[in-house]
């Protein structure tokens, strides 16, 4: 899994994009009617859990605000939604902290 980098001072947004999911398992019409944010530090260079914040999700999206990440931090930042029809899916993506 490739790392998408975050600065020790830095506030991002991550989002993903799950319009391809739901055309492809979807109903015609399904959208996501809840999204959660999980973030899991991986290894024991990862002391201090990042902060997520403004969490929030349209139709087709989730997206959320991440901070406070420490410096030599590897992180698994993870999006799971439940679409109005009932399906559950999960996506990750990896974050290194390191100062830029």
């Amino acid at each position: 899994m490739p790392y998408l980098l975050i600065d020790p001072q830095e506030t991002l947004d991550y989002s993903f994009d799950w319009s391809q999911f739901l055309d492809d398992v979807g109903s015609p019409g399904d959208t996501i009617n809840a999204s959660t944010w999980a973030v899991t530090p991986l290894g024991s260079g990862s002391p201090t859990e990042p902060i997520l914040s403004d969490e929030s999700n349209t139709a087709a999206t989730a997206t959320v605000f991440v901070s406070n990440c420490a410096a030599g931090g590897v992180y698994q930042l993870t999006n799971t939604v439940t679409t109005a029809q009932g399906r559950t899916a999960e996506r990750s993506i990896a974050l290194r902290c390191e100062q830029r």
